[in-house]
């Protein structure tokens, strides 16, 4: 057969075909203007291989071309090499993913594994396979290699660092290690606070893809506006308080799930934010009414935070409250720091799953795919909220130096202030401040001094959130 080598080895013994790359582009031609099955005939090629071919053409003449333009010919495809498990199985994957691909879903690295696992259970039901199987991340970055397919990134703006944030962060510690001075605090009641949005199309800033493709796009259910918030708090001990979810509207079956579920707190505003009303709401329920010790509470300065009612509600309740200065809440905020991201990647790969999964999902009369149910959103929120460790939180209260030792030792758990960090600089200044934390001074940090200008209101430019480029190799493996 012309521009073909034959290989007489194979991991099961039989022989197998190699291919040119020339070889496959002209079965690809024939194959879409006479269909698959003349091109069968003529080039004597399984219509199967021809399928898995056409699905790959684009990484096939780019790798001819870039072999081309250097002066070079290459009989193989980069990552050729070692031969699969399965052929069979690699294509039946490969037509998954290029068919999820083709209706802009998205595809995550752990969605690949468990369609593979799944896929040669089905084989093996079939007999059509024997050997035993494990769709291990070995297996999956050889896979991908083999095919052209890598981890694809959407790209974000990120916030612009406040004027100063250095100076803020530094003063802040200083505030922090002035109230620890005057009113030493327990673990169990020092208390962090975030709410961070849940979206009702979950879809993650990544997904497998060709590679050299300049467009990635992901296919949603179109309710990527429709969103929840969601109130994560948890103590320096690492004890993690129930998730307070916000709803938009619906009242009745906000309520009905309020009910049903245990281990969190449900409720609905008009535009699923916050407000000083679901604020006291959150004090009364999550935090208690009554407490035999002092509590000390660090949240940021969202305006129904800084509400006189508010005020007078946590102080009725002997709890001390100090703000994050505005601009700052991503480098010395512990739940923007250590919770948020983990958090929303697994509720992520929940969505992603959930999509993924044939015959549970609801359609409109249009054939357009319904947004998650609100019961299902408040399972997956239950369990990434579970998923974080107490582990994590401990050490979060450390790098954001809510828990350290007062004298400076501990200095170097801060994490905004490690080497390599935007404000690696910090830790020096610190250093040389440490000898006024004894000097009386106005703390611009307490909600009685809070200015008007540092007040962070509801909106939506309040919700953005960054597109952090690290640990994302520890979330989708």
């Amino acid at each position: 057969m012309e521009n073909c080598d034959i290989q007489t080895t194979s991991h099961k013994g039989e022989k197998l075909k190699s291919y040119t790359l020339k070889f496959k582009l002209d079965a690809i031609s024939y194959a879409e203007i006479h269909g698959n099955h003349a091109a069968e005939k003529k080039y004597k090629v399984d219509r199967k291989r021809i399928r898995e071919w056409k699905h790959k053409k684009l990484s096939i003449q780019q790798t001819v071309n870039s072999k081309i333009a250097k002066g070079k010919q290459r009989k193989r495809m980069e990552g050729a090499g070692r031969k699969p498990f399965s052929e069979t199985l690699d294509a039946a994957v490969l037509e998954w993913i290029h068919e999820r691909r083709g209706k802009c879903l998205p595809v995550s690295r752990k969605l690949i594994m468990k369609k593979a696992t799944l896929i040669h259970g089905e084989m093996v039901g079939r007999n059509e396979l024997t050997e035993d199987f494990k769709a291990s991340v070995g297996w999956l970055r050889h896979f991908m290699k083999r095919y052209g397919l890598s981890l694809r990134r959407k790209t974000s703006m990120a916030q612009k660092d406040p004027d100063q944030v250095i100076d803020k962060l530094v003063a802040f510690i200083l505030h922090v290690r002035r109230v620890a001075m005057k009113q030493p605090f327990k673990a169990s009641d020092i208390i962090a606070m975030d709410e961070t949005p849940i979206w009702a199309d979950m879809v993650s800033n990544t997904t497998v893809d060709v590679t050299g493709g300049k467009t990635v796009t992901v296919k949603t259910t179109g309710h990527e506006k429709s969103r929840v918030s969601v109130c994560l708090a948890a103590k320096a001990d690492g004890t993690k308080l129930p998730p307070f979810i916000v709803f938009k509207g619906a009242k009745r079956e906000v309520a009905a799930l309020d009910k049903e579920f245990k281990g969190c707190h449900i409720a609905s505003s008009p535009n699923a934010w916050m407000n000083t009303e679901l604020t006291h709401e959150w004090i009364n329920k999550v935090l208690g009414t009554f407490s035999f010790t002092q509590r000390y509470l660090v949240w940021d300065s969202y305006e129904c935070h800084i509400e006189d009612s508010v005020k007078s509600s946590l102080k009725a309740k002997k709890i001390d409250v100090s703000i994050i200065p505005g601009g700052c809440t991503k480098y010395i905020q512990a739940p923007d720091v250590s919770w948020n991201k983990p958090f929303k990647a697994y509720a992520t790969e929940m969505y992603d799953k959930w999509l993924a999964e044939e015959g549970i999902k609801q359609f409109t009369a249009a054939g357009n795919l319904k947004a998650p149910p609100r019961r299902t959103i408040v399972q997956w929120i239950l369990q990434a909220w579970e998923q974080i460790s107490s582990e994590t939180i401990k050490t979060s209260f450390k790098s954001c130096a809510l828990n350290l030792a007062i004298d400076g030792t501990e200095d170097g758990k801060i994490h905004c202030f490690k080497e390599g960090q935007p404000c690696h600089k910090g830790k020096e200044i610190l250093e040389s401040q440490l000898s006024i934390l004894k000097e009386d001074d106005t703390n611009p940090f307490l909600q009685e001094n809070i200015k008007e200008d540092d007040v962070v209101e509801a909106t939506p430019g309040f919700l953005m959130i960054d597109s952090d480029q690290e640990g994302d190799e520890d979330i989708d493996i």
